[in-house]
C-alpha cells in the first residue's frame, strides 16, 4: 500500500465512522488485533474503539469530525484533526449540558501491511470539558503592577 493510499484511507474510514455513524468500517482500517492508547477512556480493541464511536455519537448527535492534515511516513501516519457536537445525553459518566464543544486532537497510527496495527490519540478533552460547562474554566493569571 503507498503513502497516499493509506492517507486516502485514513480520511475515508475516519469520515465514515464519526462522521457518518458507519462503525464497521473500522474493520477497513484497523486490524483485529489493533491496540489503541487513549488517554481519557479505556478502548478495548477493535470492538472497544467501535463502542467508544458509538457511546459519542450518541451522547453528541451531531458530532463532527474535521481532518485538516494525514501525514504519512513508511508504517506511520499523524492525523491532525478538530471534533464538535452537542451534549445531548450522558456519556460515560460524564453528564449531558446541552452545550456544544470544539475540541483539537492528534492521532498517529502504525500500519502493517493495509491495516492499522497500533494508534495514540491525544485531543484537548480539558478544553471541552470547560466549554460544556463540567469543569469551571481557570482563573485568568493576575498580573503585576
Amino acid at each position: 500500500m503507498t503513502s497516499d493510499e493509506r492517507r486516502e484511507r485514513v480520511r475515508r474510514v475516519l469520515d465514515l465512522m464519526w462522521n457518518q455513524g458507519e462503525l464497521d468500517a473500522c474493520e477497513d482500517l484497523c486490524a483485529p488485533h489493533c491496540t489503541f492508547h487513549d488517554p481519557s477512556f479505556e478502548v478495548d480493541g477493535v470492538a472497544g474503539f467501535k463502542r467508544q464511536v458509538s457511546d459519542l455519537r450518541t451522547a453528541n448527535p451531531d458530532l463532527h469530525m474535521d481532518i485538516h492534515d494525514v501525514l504519512v511516513d513508511g508504517d506511520l501516519c499523524a492525523v491532525r484533526f478538530t471534533m464538535g457536537g452537542t451534549s445531548r445525553a450522558e456519556f460515560r459518566g460524564l453528564p449531558a449540558t446541552g452545550k456544544t464543544y470544539v475540541m483539537t486532537g492528534m492521532l498517529c497510527g502504525k500500519w502493517a501491511d493495509d491495516r492499522l496495527v497500533e494508534m495514540w490519540v491525544n485531543y484537548d478533552l480539558l478544553g471541552a470539558l470547560q466549554q460544556l460547562g463540567i469543569i469551571s474554566e481557570m482563573a485568568p493569571r493576575e498580573t503585576a503592577g
